[in-house]
């Protein structure tokens, strides 16, 4: 029995570029499309590239939304207070004068430190290391000595304290 031919310029209809949404939230800089095989005319998926292990937590519903919120809260207060990686942008428009913004950097990292403070050194370790660091609760539990599969409910707990200590109403 011989196979049917196909054409060699022929698109495969089997791509899945993911949802409308999902690609919206990731912006053009944080999706890439590759193909799955290096045959002309394969199937091309997407990557999102910019994705947090707080993003992918609550996508695979491991986390609630109150956790994730106060994960992206303790990242906000870290990033406020100028501990990331400081880049100038040369082509920004610059104006000079203008209100005074929300929070100074003193602030913004007076409540970043109470709010690990107010969790306790062993969750706050793994509030840091999932949210600010980016890497998973599994390597947090290894690198500590717990049991790995541990690592997740300890973010878990964390992410809860620190939910309590924003002021986040449970649900």
């Amino acid at each position: 029995m011989k196979r049917p031919k196909k054409r060699l310029n022929q698109l495969s209809d089997l791509s899945d570029y993911g949802t409308p949404e999902r690609l919206g939230k990731a912006g053009n800089d944080g999706v890439m499309y590759e193909r799955t095989s290096k045959q002309l005319g394969s199937a091309k998926r997407v990557r999102i590239v910019n994705q947090t292990m707080l993003d992918r937590y609550m996508q695979r519903e491991q986390i609630t939304r109150r956790q994730y919120e106060a994960g992206l809260e303790l990242y906000r207060l870290w990033f406020m207070a100028g501990r990331s990686q400081r880049v100038t942008d040369y082509e920004a428009v610059r104006v000079d004068g203008g209100g005074k913004g929300s929070e100074t950097v003193g602030e913004a990292f007076s409540a970043y430190m109470a709010a690990l403070r107010d969790i306790g050194r062993d969750l706050s370790s793994v509030a840091q290391w999932v949210a600010i660091e980016g890497m998973t609760a599994r390597d947090w539990g290894e690198r500590e000595g717990h049991d790995p599969k541990g690592g997740i409910v300890a973010l878990r707990l964390a992410l809860d304290a620190l939910g309590d200590h924003f002021g986040m109403a449970r649900g």
